[in-house]
């Protein structure tokens, strides 16, 4: 499989000792460490800076410019808004509203085919030169720019185009670090980028956030470390008697313990588990109560009962609990379907479960069994004394046992 080599991919396979994360994981790509920059290069590496650095010179003056001309325009257009709210009686907030003041939200962008022409371009291009002799970004732009093969491209043509940079993206993504400092530079990158992510939101909407993090192995080189915004590890403390510092050591010992790669972490086993918990976890947060599915009875215990439907369950996937599902193709389609949020609980509207509870009433009618009738109990018929959790007798009440017991609840659940 392909290694990622300086922005590029190759097919290397790591070496047979366990020193690393990639030689832990062979067979999958791996992300080779960029090497040293001859003499030569470094020189034109000063040289392209020195450009960059006068042409920021001159577009700093520019955006001087750009800006006193923005700002004395918005004096004018405040004092302009002043007097047409003065003029008609009406707040400054609705002039500036009726403006159109509004904040438009982007999707994520797709893949562009402007950036794959450049990445096809590339491919061709550099194929074969050694590093520092490849051509910059800038000179395969202006390659592609005057390229006739892509100037009048079918739609074919374009789609085959977007498709290799979307493979050749999700590659790369997918891809493991080749050495130790390597990977533990792209963690800590990578984190810093996501704590701002998060004080930022934690800013915005008033959300606690911690975080956990640390080495999966005892040969990396990446250090635990814990995050959290604002007094939230004081929960740590205050609540379960534990420090953050405590808690990540010992997160660190059982990560070093495990010692897994890729494959072990995504075992049957490890996956069954993981569904499960993600599908208890998300009807307790749903229902908001402390609730197991229970896939026998679904339809009465679950969806009657609270009026709670599971959307989005991959269809060649069968409809029971992960523990029973033994086929692994089909356990990482429910796991990366119940992570993407495409297989989610949601509360039926009320037309909604009015209609199924008509249902449920017409197949019963019809002499339909709907879910598993509980067993009986061995002593039906008799009289049984009632305790209170095995710590003698409540009282003396004699009760009439009976084989009717609610079917709508979770009872015994077979996660």
């Amino acid at each position: 499989m392909p290694a990622v080599s300086n922005g590029g991919v190759s097919i290397t396979q790591p070496a047979g000792n366990k020193s690393t994360w990639a030689a832990r994981n062979p067979g999958w790509p791996i992300m080779l460490p960029r090497q040293p920059l001859s003499a030569a290069e470094k020189e034109h590496r000063r040289a392209e800076a020195a450009s960059r650095q006068i042409s920021a010179a001159q577009r700093k003056d520019r955006d001087a410019l750009l800006n006193e001309a923005v700002r004395s325009l918005a004096d004018e257009l405040e004092a302009k808004v002043q007097v047409i709210a003065t003029t008609h009686n009406i707040t400054h907030e609705k002039v500036k509203k009726l403006l159109g003041g509004h904040k438009y939200y982007r999707n994520p962008r797709s893949t562009q085919l402007a950036n794959a022409i450049v990445h096809d371009k590339a491919h061709e291009v550099n194929e074969g030169r050694a590093c520092g002799e490849k051509l910059s970004l800038q000179q395969i732009r202006d390659l592609a720019r005057v390229d006739p093969k892509y100037q009048e491209m079918t739609q074919d043509e374009k789609d085959e185009l977007l498709r290799a940079l979307t493979e050749y993206r999700a590659l790369k993504n997918t891809s493991v670090r080749a050495t130790n400092s390597a990977a533990a530079r792209d963690a800590q990158s990578t984190l810093e980028h996501v704590f701002k992510i998060l004080d930022g939101l934690a800013l915005h909407t008033g959300i606690y956030v911690c975080l956990f993090t640390t080495r999966g192995h005892v040969y990396d080189s990446s250090q635990p470390f814990w995050y959290g915004t604002d007094n939230v590890m004081d929960f740590w403390e205050d609540v379960l008697d534990v420090e953050p510092d405590e808690l990540v050591r010992k997160l660190e010992q059982w990560a070093c313990t495990q010692g897994k790669n890729i494959e072990e972490r995504n075992s049957v086993e490890g996956m069954q588990r993981l569904c499960a918990r993600m599908l208890n976890s998300g009807l307790r947060i749903v229902a908001k109560k402390k609730i197991q599915i229970n896939f026998i009875n679904f339809e009465v215990a679950i969806k009657e009962k609270y009026g709670i439907d599971l959307l989005g369950w991959p269809e060649d996937v069968p409809f029971q609990s992960p523990r029973a599902i033994i086929n692994a193709e089909h356990l990482r389609t429910l796991r990366d379907a119940l992570k993407a949020g495409t297989c989610r609980w949601a509360h039926m509207s009320r037309q909604q479960r009015l209609e199924y509870q008509e249902r449920l009433k017409e197949r019963r009618g019809a002499g339909e069994v709907v879910g598993k009738p509980r067993k009986k109990r061995s002593d039906v018929g008799q009289k049984r004394r009632r305790t209170a959790g095995g710590k003698g007798l409540k009282s003396a009440t004699i009760i009439e046992s009976s084989s009717e017991e609610s079917s709508s609840t979770c009872g015994e659940d077979d996660l």
